[in-house]
C-alpha cells in the first residue's frame, strides 16, 4: 500500500481500528512533545539546567521535592475545550463504529475531551485526567489543581487539610511557602505552632511517572482481546520510540496492515 487512495480503502473496509497516537496530534494547540530537538518539553528542561530532564517525572525526586515539577508543568498543562482534527479524526472513526481502541501515549486527556468513550482508550501514560494525594490517596478531578500549576506553587490535599481540622481542633497547621517546604518562623509567631508537625500530602497528577508501572488494562486489552479482533493499525504523530508502546505492532498479526502517519 503506497498511496492515500490505497489509506483511504483500508478506513472505508476496516471494521475494527486500532488507533495509537503520540504528542504530535497536540504540537498544533501549543502543547509541546518532549522529545523533538530545540521544541520539546525536554528541550527546555535542558535550557533551564537539568542534564537528565526526565529527572522531573521520576517518583521519588517528585516525593523528595515537588516543586521542580510545579515550577516547569505549566508548559505541558492541556486545554479543556479545543482540540485537533486529529482529535476529531480518531473520534470520527468512533461514531461510523469502526474504532477498536485508541491506545495514547498523550497525558492531555484531549482524546477524551474529544468524546472518544473511556471503553475505547487506553492512556498508556495517565493524564491530567485526576490528581492524587500522595500521603491519604485522596483523588480529584485534575483541574482542580490547573491554577496551582499555573502559579508554579505545589498542590496541597484539602482532605489532609479538612482531616487535621477535624483531629487537631485549635490547632494551626503548619504553613508552607511555594516551594513546598516550611516557612520559617518569626519570633512572633504563636508558640502553640511549635507543637504543630503536621503537613497535607502533595497532590499529583495521574500521569505514569518513571518508577511506576503502566496501566494493567494497556497489557490486558492488547493480548486479551484487540490482537485477535484487528484488521487496520493506524500510528499518529509518534516516533514509536518508548517502549512497551513501541512494541504494540509488533504483537498485531503480521497480515493486519499499519498505515503509519508522521510530521516526517
Amino acid at each position: 500500500y503506497n498511496t492515500i487512495d490505497d489509506a483511504a480503502a483500508l478506513l472505508e473496509k476496516s471494521r475494527k481500528i486500532i488507533v495509537i497516537t503520540g504528542a504530535g496530534i497536540s504540537t498544533s494547540l501549543g502543547i509541546p512533545d518532549f522529545r523533538s530537538k530545540h521544541t520539546g518539553f525536554y528541550s527546555k528542561l535542558r535550557e533551564v539546567g537539568f542534564s537528565e530532564p526526565e529527572e522531573v517525572f521520576d517518583l521519588q525526586h517528585f516525593d523528595d521535592d515537588p516543586s521542580d515539577f510545579y515550577k516547569l508543568a505549566g508548559d505541558i498543562l492541556p486545554t479543556l475545550d479545543v482540540w485537533s482534527p486529529t482529535h476529531e479524526f480518531v473520534g470520527l472513526l468512533n461514531q461510523k463504529g469502526k474504532l477498536l481502541t485508541n491506545y495514547t501515549q498523550n497525558i492531555d486527556n484531549l482524546e477524551s475531551n474529544a468524546g472518544i468513550p473511556p471503553e475505547k482508550l487506553i492512556q498508556c501514560h495517565g493524564s491530567w485526567a485526576t490528581a492524587t494525594c500522595r500521603k491519604c490517596g485522596f483523588q480529584v478531578p485534575g483541574k482542580e489543581i490547573f491554577e496551582d500549576v499555573r502559579a508554579q506553587r505545589v498542590a496541597r490535599c484539602r482532605r489532609c487539610v479538612e482531616d487535621s481540622k477535624l483531629s487537631r481542633p485549635g490547632v494551626k497547621r503548619k504553613r508552607f511557602n511555594g516551594r513546598g517546604k516550611a516557612k520559617r518562623r518569626s519570633d512572633d509567631d504563636d508558640e502553640d505552632e511549635d507543637d504543630d508537625m503536621f503537613e497535607p500530602g502533595v497532590m499529583k497528577p495521574d500521569i505514569t511517572f518513571f518508577g511506576e508501572g503502566l496501566p494493567r488494562q494497556f497489557f490486558d486489552r492488547l493480548t486479551d482481546y484487540d490482537r485477535d479482533h484487528v484488521d487496520l493499525v493506524v500510528v499518529i504523530g509518534t516516533s514509536m520510540k518508548v517502549a512497551p508502546v513501541s512494541e504494540l505492532p509488533n504483537v498485531i498479526p503480521p497480515s493486519v496492515p499499519q498505515i503509519y502517519i508522521s510530521r516526517d
